[in-house]
């Protein structure tokens, strides 16, 4: 007899299909990052080397000729006086660079194995190294004031709005940012921190550079004044300014090529020399009026009038924003040469070369300055090796007081320079016909 003369029992369809009480969520696979960062600057200065210089003693200072000697000429017999040429001295510091880890050991132990996506011992770790290739990203681009942004206006207490990444006009302020990150205010008004906080996990609304922190008592405090516009955002280590061991990121960064190349003419004197008085010193910049490839390359010839020598594929490589590479990817359509593919219609490209030099794309960038880069100019000056642990008291690890858990802490001491600045150029105050932010590396869409 078929079933269903004694009835069907679709209508049970639920009763039947019930197995909560029996079946149980599978757990697969690893967490999968979606947050990649990788940058062609801090990749440069990573490749770069120390070259003779090292970082010892309470300065490293280092010579360089920025005036050229006369004195021979064409005389009667007579012989000329001596001219003489002194050189002029630089001086480099290090900086100290610094990254904490801390675990509860309960949780260490529960959250490995079967019972975890990953071990969380071994995600601290990389969690850990990639808040490390992050910063070497912003100290690589940015300058050794460590400026994160500016503020653009003040919603409340605890909500404001950013602009100005890096300092630099327009350029989108929330590349370097993250929820939970901890930073400090510099009022300027008042010349001192005006309060720290951490903003919150949902606290970044990245259409409109809106930004939300944790608590107003600690973001508003320490000077006394509301933040306003123009004051100025870096990272912090806590977001307690009364504690013993608060302190912001202000003028304690590496020289990065907003120092070296300084895009935007901030400062007279770097490396401890002027140049106001040895104008030689200063890189070469120069407006963008057209952005082309004809543009380019008439910057790299005053460029290597005014440093001596060459712009070279050898030498050289031009760092630049996506939507910069672009724009000198369509001025260069026009001169391509077309060959006829059989019917195929063949585009698009890998990269942008012009005179053979790379024109490198950087998401993390100034989006409207073009780099030149004299490669063998920079130098990467550690002191007492690469980033690692500390560990020098026998063990990475250090017991936290008073608590089941450890710690933890990443360190090196080094800095950037060039002991040639008048060697590198930027191409500045770039537009182009696309939108910037399309290309920052961000949720804003």
């Amino acid at each position: 007899m078929a079933l269903g003369a004694s009835g069907s029992q679709a209508g049970n369809a639920a009763l039947i299909s019930e197995l909560t009480g029996l079946t149980h969520d599978i757990f697969v696979g690893r967490v999968v990052d979606n947050v990649r960062r990788e940058s062609k600057t801090a990749m440069l200065f990573q490749d770069a080397q120390p070259g003779e210089y090292r970082l010892s003693g309470q300065n490293m200072t280092f010579a360089v000729d920025l005036q050229y000697k006369t004195g021979a000429l064409a005389t009667d017999g007579n012989i000329p006086d001596h001219v003489p040429l002194d050189a002029v001295q630089g001086q480099l510091t290090p900086v100290r660079r610094y990254a904490r880890l801390a675990l509860d050991n309960l949780a260490e132990r529960r959250a490995s194995g079967p019972g975890a996506f990953d071990d969380l011992s071994d995600r601290i770790f990389d969690k850990l190294w990639d808040s490390w290739a992050s910063m070497e990203i912003r100290h690589s681009i940015g300058s050794s004031t460590g400026l994160l942004c500016k503020v653009s206006s003040r919603t409340s207490s605890t909500v404001w709005v950013a602009k100005d990444g890096y300092g630099n006009a327009d350029t989108n302020p929330l590349t370097n940012l993250s929820e939970g990150s901890i930073i400090c205010w510099y009022d300027v008004s008042a010349a001192g921190i005006g309060g720290a906080g951490k903003i919150t996990a949902t606290g970044l609304a990245y259409t409109t550079n809106t930004v939300t922190m944790d608590a107003a008592q600690t973001w508003e405090t320490d000077v006394g004044a509301a933040i306003a516009a123009d004051d100025l955002i870096y990272f912090a280590t806590t977001n307690d300014t009364d504690t013993n061991y608060f302190a912001g990121e202000r003028n304690l960064a590496p020289n990065g090529l907003g120092t070296i190349v300084d895009p935007n003419a901030d400062n007279t004197t770097v490396f401890n020399i002027s140049q106001t008085t040895y104008g030689r010193w200063k890189p070469y910049r120069q407006t963008s009026t057209t952005l082309d490839h004809i543009e380019l390359t008439e910057h790299w010839l005053a460029l290597g009038a005014k440093r001596g020598f060459n712009v070279t594929p050898e030498m050289d490589v031009v760092v630049s924003y996506p939507s910069v590479v672009a724009q000198l990817a369509r001025s260069l359509m026009g001169f391509q040469q077309q060959a006829y593919t059989g019917g195929s219609l063949d585009g698009g490209y890998q990269q942008v070369t012009i005179s053979g030099i790379p024109i490198v794309e950087d998401h993390f960038f100034y989006h409207n300055v073009a780099m030149t880069l004299c490669r063998e100019k920079l130098f990467r000056v550690n002191l007492g090796g690469d980033a690692d642990f500390f560990g020098e008291d026998g063990s990475m690890w250090s017991r936290i007081a008073d608590f089941d858990g450890k710690e933890a802490f990443v360190v090196d001491y080094l800095n950037y320079m060039s002991n040639h600045r008048g060697a590198h150029g930027a191409l500045t105050g770039i537009s182009t016909d696309l939108t910037d932010d399309n290309f920052a590396p961000i949720p804003n869409y």
